[in-house]
């Protein structure tokens, strides 16, 4: 592997992971999505034709890996989703030097990312790219092969139900967090 692919792949890897991880719901398939992308990627580099857009070139080719192996295994048992909220806590949960500031965060981050693993498909995949990611409409058309409108109408039922589920949360805490990386 090259030295500048290493350099790639060790700053996008937990970020490929966790979208993959947001599909598939099952650590085992997320790290064979991540393998399979990032192989992918290398063999295919000569096709990126801007190397600036190499992040949604990855996050495209991951979430595609993450969509066929989710398809393929359907009947795969996931994970308990506390070991993927565990993850994305420890992922995505704000810094601050508070602590019962930082508790406060830890629970709501807890409860908001809790919501987000009950969605369907592709709404989960939606929330992920739109504010993991922050990734526009257009682009998260891209990577998951629908219209843009699709996306649109997804995010919107997605934010509603979240603001159902998840009534007692400031709803600008709501933003930030979703914001985080």
């Amino acid at each position: 592997m090259s030295s500048s692919f290493a350099i790639l792949y060790s700053t996008y890897l937990k970020r490929i992971y966790s979208t993959c991880l947001m599909i598939l719901k099952n650590h085992h398939l997320a790290e064979e999505a991540v393998q399979e992308s990032f192989m992918r990627a290398y063999n295919n580099m000569h096709e990126l034709k801007d190397p600036a857009k190499f992040e949604a070139w990855i996050v495209s080719i991951a979430t595609n890996c993450a969509i066929d192996l989710y398809k393929t295994n359907q009947k795969c048992i996931p994970i308990a989703d506390n070991e993927v909220l565990d993850y994305f806590i420890n992922q995505c949960t704000p810094s601050t030097n508070e602590p019962l500031e930082q508790l406060e965060k830890l629970e709501v981050s807890k409860e908001i990312h809790l919501a987000i693993t009950k969605l369907t498909p592709p709404a989960d995949q939606i929330l992920s790219l739109k504010y993991y990611w922050d990734l526009k409409d257009k682009e998260i058309a891209e990577i998951l092969q629908i219209p843009a409108g699709t996306v649109k109408s997804s995010l919107y039922r997605a934010k509603r139900t979240l603001s159902r589920v998840l009534p007692g949360i400031n709803k600008d805490y709501l933003k930030l967090t979703q914001g985080a990386k």
